[in-house]
C-alpha cells in the first residue's frame, strides 16, 4: 500500500515536472502587438499573437525556419459581421512561407500560403468575382470597346 502511494506520487510529479518543462521552454511566447510579432517574424523566431482587426480575429504562430521560409500559421479564430463571406472558416488553418527578414499579415498574401483555409478563401473571392462579372456584364462590355476603338 504504501509502495502503491509513492508510485502514484512519482508519477503525479513527473507528470508537472513534464508540464513545467514544457511551458518553458517549448511553447512560444505570446506578443500583445503587432510591432512585437513582427520582431519575431523578421528574425523567424517561435511566437504567438492574436490580431483583433474588424473583419476577423486571426491567430498567428511562428513555427520557425522549414525549406528556406519562415513558416507562419495562420488561424481564423472568429470572423466578424461585414461583406468578406468568411463566416463559415471560423478555425481553419493555413501555413504561409516567407524569406527570413520579411514581415506582413500572412492573410493579406494568399500567394505564399497553403491549407484549408487558402482554399476556401480564394473559392470565396473567385464566387464574389464571377457575381461582380455578372452583374455589371454590360458596362464591362462598354469599356473593352471603348479601349479597342481607342486603339484601332
Amino acid at each position: 500500500m504504501k509502495y502503491l502511494k509513492l508510485v502514484v506520487f512519482a508519477v503525479i510529479a513527473l507528470i508537472f515536472i513534464a508540464l513545467a518543462v514544457y511551458t518553458t521552454f517549448f511553447q512560444a511566447p505570446r506578443c500583445q502587438s503587432f510591432e512585437c510579432f513582427g520582431e519575431y517574424m523578421r528574425q523567424c523566431k517561435p511566437v504567438q499573437y492574436m490580431n483583433d482587426g474588424e473583419e476577423a480575429t486571426w491567430r498567428y504562430k511562428v513555427l520557425g525556419m522549414k525549406g528556406g521560409a519562415c513558416v507562419v500559421e495562420v488561424t481564423l479564430l472568429q470572423p466578424k459581421a461585414g461583406e468578406l463571406g468568411i463566416e463559415k472558416l471560423s478555425g481553419y488553418s493555413m501555413e504561409c512561407g516567407y524569406p527570413k527578414g520579411i514581415v506582413t499579415y500572412p492573410e493579406r498574401d494568399l500567394g505564399s500560403c497553403s491549407g484549408k483555409l487558402k482554399e476556401e478563401m480564394q473559392e470565396i473571392i473567385i464566387k464574389k468575382l464571377h457575381t461582380y462579372i455578372i452583374d455589371n456584364i454590360g458596362e464591362i462590355d462598354d469599356s473593352l470597346n471603348l479601349l479597342v476603338e481607342q486603339n484601332s
